[in-house]
């Protein structure tokens, strides 16, 4: 039976009792030196990528984050044949894990998000031009709905570079989101200290109160830093 790899933790990081992983199996444990290695065991070789499971995914080691661990995180889908097939590998990419989790260690994943608030159609709709037919009036309306996105797309970055100047030294690193999935407009992730989690909220509640009517701006996390630490593995 493959192995599923979640990711990679210090010695004595054990999951709450039961947590449960991919497909509702239970998530166990592996030493490998001075590391906690948190697996489940799946039935296939290859792991088809369901919305479902990437959640899974995430939520255990969001389980590992909300127990206070540090974590360097596996990426979705990284199978091995068995425990002796992972441990091999983990220990033959030894050096870059222990450069993961010195990035890691007290840190958590947080993103700073802009997305169409509740009110964006109302915002976006503007005044019915004047036309000669249906055809025109078809047309311009397309220009209408092209302009209104153009607009909302540019106050959604200027909205999101507002945020993130006001996050300036709450973070260690900072990634951009160069094609982020709708309907968010505007990402950018930051590696930051847990010390700073609740300064860092902060500062971003307070560029909220500025949003523009059509557009809301949240946080995602804490959670593990997927875009800074990540293992490949598998």
């Amino acid at each position: 039976m493959a192995v599923h790899l979640y990711g990679v933790l210090d010695a004595g990081a054990l999951p709450a009792p039961a947590t449960r992983g991919l497909d509702g199996c239970p998530v166990r444990t592996l030493m490998v030196g001075a590391r906690c290695v948190w697996v489940s065991d799946v039935a296939e070789s290859t792991l088809v990528a369901t919305a479902q499971r990437i959640l899974t995914h995430d939520a255990v080691l969001r389980g590992a984050i909300d127990r206070g661990n540090s974590v360097v995180p596996s990426l979705f889908g990284r199978l091995h044949a068995n425990d002796a097939a992972l441990i091999g590998a983990l220990q033959a990419n030894a050096a870059a894990i222990e450069s993961a989790m010195t990035l890691a260690r007290g840190r958590v994943e947080m993103s700073v998000v802009v997305a169409p608030s509740e009110n964006a159609a109302g915002a976006e709709a503007g005044q019915p031009s004047q036309s000669s037919g249906p055809g025109h009036a078809h047309l311009q309306g397309i220009r209408d709905r092209l302009h209104a996105e153009r607009n909302l797309r540019g106050s959604a970055a200027e909205l999101g570079l507002a945020a993130a100047r006001a996050l300036a030294g709450l973070y260690l690193a900072e990634r951009v989101v160069d094609d982020p999935e709708p309907p968010v407009l505007f990402a950018r992730a930051h590696l930051v200290a847990r010390d700073h989690v609740a300064r860092y909220l902060r500062a971003v509640k307070s560029e909220a109160v500025r949003a523009h009517p059509a557009l809301r701006i949240a946080v995602r996390g804490p959670g593990a830093a997927y875009s800074f630490a990540a293992i490949r593995i598998g």
